[in-house]
Order: C-alpha cells, then sequence, then structure tokens
C-alpha cells in the first residue's frame, strides 16, 4: 500500500476547504461534532471513567469520520476529543495541562493512533481512487480495441507459454469477444492444409522472436477465411513467456505485406 498524507497539513486543510462549498465543510464538521458528543457520552456512561479515562469510543469516532467523511475531517475529530480529554476529563480540570505523567503518556500514545489511523484511510481512499481509475481507463481501453477489431478488421491474440493456451478474439460477428483456449484446439481451427506451417511458424517465432504466417482459418459451417497472422515475442526474466499479435483479414488487408523488420523482442 502507498502512504499518503498531505506534507504541509495547514496549506492542505485550507485547500480542503476552499475548494469544497460551505455546505459541505458544515457537514463535515457537524459530523465530527456529532461523532465526538456520541463517544463522549458513552466514554462518560462506562464505570472506567470514574478510575481512568478510556479512549476507546474516541478512537473509534475518528476512524469512523475519517473512513466516512474523509481525513480532514478525522484530524478535527482528533482535535475535539482531545482538547475535551485535557480541558475536562483529565485532571487539573478547566485546564490543558495534564497533571499526571501516565496520564501525559497515554493521552499522547492516543493522539499519535488517531494521527496514523488517518494516514492509514487517507492511503486507503487513495489506492480506491487509483483502482477505480485505472479500471476506467481499462474499460476505455477495451472499447476502443473493440471498435477496431469490429470496423478494422484485425483482431488480438496470445499464446501464452506457460499456461499453453490461446486467447483471441472473436473474429468475425456483430460484437468482439475473447475465447480462450489450449493451442492443439485452436489449431484444430486452422484448415488442415496451414496447419503444420502455423505450428511451424509458432515454433520459429520462440527462436527468432517474431511470428508471421498467411493461413485459413475455420469458423463453424462457414468457408474457410484468409488470415494474415503477425506476433512478437515477449519476454519475462529473460525468458520466453508469451507470442502477443494481431490477425487481419486478408481480403481486407491483401494476400501479402511488405518486409517485417528484423524481430524485436519484448520485455515484460
Amino acid at each position: 500500500m502507498q502512504w499518503y498524507f498531505p506534507k504541509d497539513l495547514g496549506v492542505s486543510v485550507i485547500r480542503f476547504f476552499g475548494r469544497r462549498s460551505i455546505a459541505s465543510a458544515v457537514a463535515g464538521a457537524g459530523f465530527a461534532l456529532a461523532l465526538t458528543a456520541a463517544a463522549l457520552w458513552l466514554t462518560v456512561a462506562l464505570p472506567p471513567y470514574r478510575t481512568q479515562v478510556s479512549y476507546s469510543f474516541f478512537t473509534a469516532a475518528v476512524a469512523a469520520s475519517a473512513y466516512f467523511a474523509g481525513w480532514q475531517v478525522g484530524l478535527l475529530t482528533t482535535l475535539l476529543t482531545a482538547l475535551i480529554t485535557a480541558w475536562w476529563l483529565l485532571p487539573p480540570a478547566g485546564s490543558l495541562a495534564i497533571a499526571d505523567r501516565g496520564d501525559a503518556v497515554r493521552f499522547l500514545i492516543y493522539i499519535f493512533t488517531c494521527v496514523v489511523i488517518c494516514v492509514i484511510i487517507a492511503s486507503l481512499h487513495s489506492s480506491r481512487r487509483a483502482l477505480r481509475d485505472t479500471r476506467d481507463a481499462l474499460r476505455l481501453s477495451k472499447r476502443r480495441i473493440a471498435y477496431v477489431e469490429r470496423h478494422a478488421k484485425v483482431w488480438t491474440w496470445e499464446y501464452d507459454l506457460r499456461s499453453d493456451r490461446v486467447s483471441w478474439s472473436n473474429l468475425y460477428g456483430n460484437s468482439v469477444s475473447r475465447h480462450e483456449q489450449s493451442l492443439r484446439d485452436w489449431l484444430q481451427m486452422v484448415h488442415e492444409e496451414d496447419r503444420k506451417q502455423v505450428a511451424e511458424a509458432i515454433r520459429r517465432a520462440l527462436q527468432k522472436g517474431e511470428f508471421e504466417a498467411r493461413f485459413r482459418i475455420m469458423l463453424g459451417d462457414s468457408q474457410p477465411r484468409w488470415l494474415l497472422g503477425r506476433a512478437q515475442l515477449v519476454l519475462q526474466d529473460g525468458q520466453p513467456a508469451a507470442l502477443v499479435g494481431i490477425n487481419m483479414d486478408a481480403s481486407v488487408h491483401g494476400d501479402s505485406s511488405p518486409a517485417a523488420p528484423a524481430p524485436e523482442r519484448l520485455t515484460g
């Protein structure tokens, strides 16, 4: 998990309230006050208060406010609970000074714990936002690829050497979908007269780094379709990991293509 916390807390708080509307800031402050009041009531109502201040409900209030309203509100709840504890609950009452050294140590540990909780929750929210943005970008990328595949008649495929499975796009139809099967099953879709040269092209690609073949593929009861297939070898930790490439409709892109450049191995 990547830790996230503003370097300049004062500037960050000012920017936070500057970005939000007055109503949002008031709502956050009201949420912090409500949780603080509830935690104070529960703390005072419990028997342990008569002998020693318990920070359990205060800590829970800080965690809840930070999680549901943001780390800034969590820090505000920390400040409110700390002032109430120092001013009223810890002797001498009516003063921010703390007479007993043990009470002071526990008070400082509570403040530190609350700050750590706000840091962890801020990091959690930041990671969730990054994950959501990544998912949105991946979804948009898939839509773009599907559009290109459907209209340009260029389809992607990948042969994973470790699992010996081929993942490929649905070649024809109104919608583009992905399929996955073993290399042996995939080769059964290739026309029997072209199957041997395709298998040989794959073996050659594992040595030279580039796959290129022109072959017919059988899709159900339809007539065989000519494809131009190209792929490059992907290395992982210096070892061949996959062949990643495209298949092009030969009737659209021509029966032949210009000479390919020198094979270039990709590293993963």
